[in-house]
């Protein structure tokens, strides 16, 4: 049997069929009616025919609604051991004239084809889809008058039915699993693939192994296929690494050129963050005692100074902070010296610690938040 690993290479190829001499079977149209459609056309064929079926080579068509067969048997001495050898084991072996049982009439006839060494007259009544009978009969001993005669005569048609004679090649082939019967241009007659068997007139147990081996072949094909998808992956992994590859290496050697303008806008950055830190996150601790110290009473002596960017609660803002410790001799002086750092309109808000007096003085503490903006513009302005 042909592998299909073998036809993956060879490619692809129309199977063709084995075509049997026609006159080398006896046939029978026969009714049909259930599930058990060969059992039926054994039992039909042991009645009719004088050999035991055991001898017998035999097969059938079945017309597409279920309801007829045409049998066909021919005893195996009929054909020889090297004939019998000669069939193909991936080809279906039927008899010739079924490729011929796709011409047919639309009303009552007779079809003759004449072929290169025999004639075969098929006999139609209207709108049959098997013939009534066939007539097989070789070029020496008959011709297309006499054989359509027989086959009226067997048919039951009347002696005037009209005739039809063609020629061609009868050939056949697998196509996507039906096997199609053909003569030359003159129609087709195909037999699905679930008829195949039962129209090979070889025996079940040969047919039930080529099965088997259909099956194996078909798992092999199957793996065949998947290890070559595989490959296939694999060789586009490799091709698509290799040009990642290529890719990258130049994407570094343009990194690497473009190294010094990186180096220079790394630069610059650092440059506007330096700015930015010295024009807007800078404390600016002398702008800041200024304007308190402005507010200061004469008699508030500073002894401590400290300034701070510190982050007010419930706030993500960081924001100048200026601490003063500060003492007098006249503890009213706080409470005015307070309310006037208040009014200063850089300030945001002031914080007061508890006041301590020793002997003739009282010391205190104010933390004295300011707005970074107004801040920044007082600032300016003093310059």
């Amino acid at each position: 049997m042909t592998s299909p690993l073998t036809r993956a290479f060879t490619g692809p190829k129309p199977q063709e069929a084995a075509m049997l001499p026609g006159n080398r079977f006896f046939v029978r149209r026969l009714p049909v009616e259930g599930e058990d459609i060969p059992g039926q056309v054994n039992l039909a064929l042991e009645t009719i025919s004088p050999f035991p079926l055991e001898q017998m080579l035999v097969g059938f068509v079945t017309s597409a609604d279920g309801k007829q067969v045409l049998a066909y048997a021919a005893h195996r001495r009929r054909f020889t051991t090297e004939e019998s050898f000669a069939w193909p084991e991936d080809c279906q072996v039927v008899p010739e004239f079924l490729a011929l049982c796709g011409h047919r009439p639309a009303t009552d006839g007779i079809v003759v084809h004449r072929g290169a060494e025999r004639l075969t007259a098929l006999a139609w009544k209207a709108g049959a889809e098997l013939p009534d009978a066939i007539v097989v009969a070789e070029l020496a001993d008959a011709d297309e008058a006499s054989v359509a005669r027989e086959a009226a005569a067997r048919a039951d048609l009347a002696p005037e039915t009209p005739v039809e004679v063609f020629a061609g090649e009868l050939a056949g082939a697998l196509v996507e699993g039906d096997l199609i019967l053909k003569c030359a241009a003159e129609g087709t007659f195909t037999i699905p693939k679930k008829g195949l068997d039962d129209s090979d007139i070889r025996d079940s147990d040969f047919l039930a192994e080529r099965r088997k081996k259909e099956r194996l072949n078909l798992i092999l094909w199957s793996a065949a296929r998947l290890g070559a998808a595989v490959l296939i992956v694999a060789l586009l992994l490799d091709i698509g690494g290799f040009v990642i590859g290529l890719r990258s290496e130049r994407l570094g050697t343009a990194n690497e050129a473009n190294q010094p303008l990186v180096e220079d806008i790394e630069e610059s950055k650092k440059i506007a963050d330096r700015i930015l830190e010295l024009g807007v996150k800078r404390l600016l601790p002398i702008e800041m005692l200024a304007l308190v110290n402005e507010k200061r009473p004469a008699t508030v002596e500073f002894t401590n100074i400290h300034c701070e960017l510190k982050k007010a609660k419930e706030s993500v803002l960081v924001k100048p902070v200026l601490t003063v410790d500060a003492r007098t001799p006249n503890a009213g002086d706080i409470s005015d010296f307070l309310k006037a750092v208040q009014s200063l309109a850089e300030v945001e808000s002031v914080t007061n610690s508890e006041p301590r007096v020793r002997d003739t003085s009282t010391t205190f503490r104010l933390e004295i938040t300011f707005k970074q903006s107004a801040l920044l513009k007082a600032a300016e302005a003093t310059q």
